[in-house]
Order: structure tokens, then sequence, then C-alpha cells
């Protein structure tokens, strides 16, 4: 009889934990360099069928090398992504990344808008048939954000990252005030979000494609080009764009700017998690209460320096393809997995700020 009841409880505990209090964030990053959906994408996919009550962020660097410029192969590399989301019935959302930017060259705004717009077009013609909640490319317009979207008990906060590293003087970007207006606007936005996931007891989630704290190929110091390029006569040739390679390392001066701003709103409100692409890697980092989990090997690889495999906040690094996820069960703490190319469960952790 006790093994009957035992068995019982375990059935209806399973059915509790795999019901809806069970709410499911894919993240993927970097996607965008295969003309068809390879091992990560097919891995993702069969994932994403079986798991509706879930949401799936692409981010950034949706398009490779010059976002959606009008070439068939880079309509072809956006196209590989999409056409994964055709049987699943979760939502799905695309965040601009420097490439989409077009690297730091000029039009980058007009890529940036061209594919806002494309994605808008094939959800109307293609995903018709299904409701959702949201749109599907977040923040609209080229502007910074934030963008708040409250589902399955987390506040995800999404911030398009390039609008502070594209040069303002050179490159068009999204605008409905001066450069310092709206830096003001969005810093004081994003605390009243924070405030507000934290009375409405949700877990604050920041998605970027840039990371705020890495310890993988962009956190290299890349010296000493990167002091003649920025405190030498010789950072003439930079805002030329010779500092184009450089440009998306946060050890810039205005990355390091950028990142020191956000931070600085963050660190009021732990605990919180950052989610990010950009490197071309996997990375799970846990520092003063926060969690920064990194997923940018949707379709490129860099290694992370052997030198930052010792720094103890960094609890878990790999050069591997694969994607991350994020499960959330009531009244606990989000449950961080990293998947390989194949689906095959890399690491894990059960509270991911631990």
């Amino acid at each position: 009889m006790k093994i009957a009841v035992f068995i019982v409880a375990l059935i209806f505990f399973a059915q509790y934990i795999t019901g809806q209090d069970v709410f499911t964030a894919f993240l993927i990053g970097d996607a965008g360099n295969t003309l068809s959906p390879n091992k990560t994408l097919l891995s993702l996919k069969r994932q994403l069928d079986t798991t509706p009550n879930s949401i799936v962020f692409f981010l950034g660097d949706n398009i490779y090398p010059h976002g959606l410029d009008g070439s068939v192969e880079a309509e072809q590399k956006l196209q590989s992504q999409l056409g994964i989301l055709k049987n699943y019935r979760g939502e799905w959302i695309f965040v601009p990344g420097n490439h989409d930017w077009k690297a730091g060259l000029w039009k980058g705004y007009e890529c940036v808008i061209r594919q806002q717009n494309y994605i808008a077009q094939i959800a109307k013609d293609s995903f018709a048939d299904k409701k959702y909640r949201f749109n599907h490319f977040y923040p609209n317009d080229g502007l910074p954000g934030p963008v708040n979207i409250d589902v399955g008990g987390a506040s995800f906060i999404i911030t398009d990252t390039d609008w502070w590293l594209q040069r303002q003087c050179f490159h068009k970007v999204g605008k409905t005030a001066s450069y310092k207006i709206m830096e003001a606007q969005y810093l004081h936005h994003l605390d009243s979000l924070l405030t507000l996931a934290e009375q409405s007891k949700k877990i604050p989630l920041f998605l970027s494609h840039h990371p705020l704290v890495t310890y993988g190929f962009h956190s290299k110091s890349r010296e000493p080009l990167r002091f003649l390029n920025n405190y030498t006569p010789f950072q003439l040739l930079g805002l030329l764009g010779g500092n184009r390679a450089m440009l998306s390392d946060i050890k810039q001066p205005r990355y390091r700017r950028m990142v020191n701003k956000l931070l600085a709103v963050l660190q009021k409100h732990t605990p919180y998690v950052c989610v990010a692409g950009h490197e071309h890697n996997l990375q799970h980092i846990v520092q003063e209460n926060a969690a920064y989990i990194i997923s940018g090997a949707g379709s490129k690889l860099k290694p992370v320096p052997e030198k930052s495999k010792s720094i103890t906040a960094l609890r878990f690094s790999k050069s591997a393809s694969g994607f991350a996820v994020l499960r959330f069960i009531k009244n606990m703490p989000p449950k961080l997995i990293l998947f390989d190319k194949v689906g095959v469960e890399m690491y894990s952790a059960e509270n991911v700020w631990r």
C-alpha cells in the first residue's frame, strides 16, 4: 500500500514539474553564419517542438557578416533560423547584434530596420495561424530599449547594446532626442523596470547581444594597438574605421563606459541574470549575487583563453556549438542547462546564482 501511494505521489509530482508551473527560456546567439539549419539549430528545434510553454531568444548576430544587406545569402542565413520555428507553439524573439548593424560599416541602421521589417512580414505571412503575445524583434527602430516582457514568472528586459557602440557622429541610429537625454531616459526606465520586477517578485533577466561580463575572446586587452587607437594621434585611423575589429571588445573605452553605467543600475537590484551572445562559446559566470550567461555558439566558435579558466567566478566555459536553457519553476531559483549541438547536456546548475 505504501509503495502504491509513493508511486502515485511521484506521478503527481512529475505532472506538476512538467506542467504549466514550468516555463522554459531557450537562449541562442550568433546563429547567423549558416545557409541552412545546422546541427545546433536542429537540436534546438527538437526541444522547441516539444516545449510549448516557453520562449526562445535569438541573441543577435542573426546574419553574418553584414546583416540583412539585400543579398540572397543574407536572407538565407536568417531563414535558417526562422525555419526551425514552423511547428513551435511558444514565443520567439530576435535581438539585434553588431553584425546585424553591419559590424560598424556604413548603413548599419538600414540593415537593422530591414531585418526588423523582414521578420515582421514573415511572421504575418507564415505564422498567421498562431497567436502571439509579443512582437518578434526587439528593441524596434534602432532604439536602445529597454523593452520589458513579463512571462513565465520572469521579467525579460531587452536592450540593443549596439546603440551605444555605434559611433553616433558617423552612423545613423534610432533617435528620439539627444544622445545624453536618451541615455538618461534609458537608465531611468531600466531602474523602474527592475524595481517593478522586485515588487512583483519576478526574476529580472537582462538580455542583450553584448555581454556585460565575459572571460572570452572579447575580454582580451589587445595592447598596445588599443592604446594607439584610442589615446594617441593614431585614433584618427580608429575614427575612420581602423578599430572596427575592437569596437565590440569589452575593454574598448566606449564599451567600458556602457557596461559601467548599466551595471551601476543593475547592481542596485540583485539578484539578477544577464544573458548575452557575442562570444562564440558558452559561459556561466557568478559574481556579486548575479549570474551572467553567455550563449553565442549558434554557428561560430572561439575559445575561452586558458588563463580565464582559473577564475573562480567562471563556473563553466566551453568552446562548443550549443545553446542555453533556463527553466523556471514557481518559488524556486532558475535552473541553467547548457546543451551541445546534438542536444546532449554538457552542464547544469540547479540554482543559476550558485
